[in-house]
């Protein structure tokens, strides 16, 4: 198919990138030096879930992001600014096959540095002195590298309804401090207020069902509510179900609908 032909070649042009190159290292060392610093000492009892989980709250939702929106924000505005894209089309692809191509690279591509990066800390984790789950472990990686898709896809769509790499790049700069920092900073003064009883009369839910739709709206808050319940071992089992449920239906959504609504505006675009 032609968005296979698109993907391969995606993925060997993304693979190249040196800034891939450095943000793999950069991930490398850093969940291996975590999983290095909180490794259980001789009569200590551990779980390498508890190491994930202290790397779910802080690395993961924090780099992974980051890796995402740097190798996909000019997935396609850098081809169309340097006339590549013309070419492109010019073979039996469509939009959509370069659109759908593109985020399969991208993801492929981001796929690799999140695999290697928890390689090296799964052999420091499985030779230590702890419990550690192998099927976790690889459940979580491929629950990471769906985080990345997520955020390719995010990226890749805004890349396909921007004209220029310098808008590109300013939306990506911006989707990751308002996904990352912002957010956060936001939703803990309402939880505060809303924790201490606030909040208007006129508000047709509860203080607590808007804090947890602003964490569901957020990639990487719905992202910690499923890998939170997967790695307690509760995933669609136990605990609460619904707001899993909706926290995968939002990471469902974000991968399909930035996609699609770039791809609305790149195809009434004039090359």
């Amino acid at each position: 198919m032609s968005w296979q032909a698109v993907a391969r070649k995606d993925f060997q042009d993304a693979v190249r990138s040196r800034w891939l190159l450095a943000l793999t290292a950069l991930f490398v060392l850093l969940v291996s030096a975590l999983a290095y610093i909180v490794r259980p000492q001789q009569g200590q009892t551990f779980s390498s879930n508890e190491i994930l989980n202290l790397a779910n709250g802080t690395l993961v939702t924090t780099l992974v992001p980051l890796i995402a929106l740097v190798i996909a924000y000019n997935a396609i505005v850098g081809e169309r600014e340097t006339g590549s894209l013309k070419l492109l089309l010019s073979l039996p692809h469509s939009r959509a096959d370069v659109v759908l191509g593109k985020v399969l690279g991208r993801s492929g591509a981001i796929a690799a540095p999140i695999v290697v990066g928890f390689v090296v800390p799964a052999l420091l984790l499985a030779i230590g002195p702890l419990q550690f789950d192998a099927g976790s472990y690889l459940g979580y990686t491929l629950l990471t590298a769906f985080l990345g898709s997520v955020f390719v896809a995010i990226a890749v769509g805004f890349s396909a309804a921007t004209a220029s790499q310098r808008l590109a790049m300013a939306g990506a700069v911006g989707l990751y401090f308002l996904f990352v920092p912002l957010w956060g900073a936001v939703r803990f003064p309402l939880q505060m207020y809303f924790g201490l009883g606030g909040g208007p009369d006129w508000l047709p839910i509860e203080g607590s069902q808007v804090i947890e739709i602003l964490t569901l709206l957020n990639p990487t808050g719905s992202f910690k509510i499923v890998s939170g319940a997967f790695l307690g071992g509760d995933l669609f089992t136990a605990g609460d179900v619904s707001t899993q449920a909706a926290a995968a239906a939002m990471l469902l959504g974000w991968l399909a609908l930035p996609p699609l609504l770039g791809l609305w505006k790149f195809e009434s675009d004039d090359l």
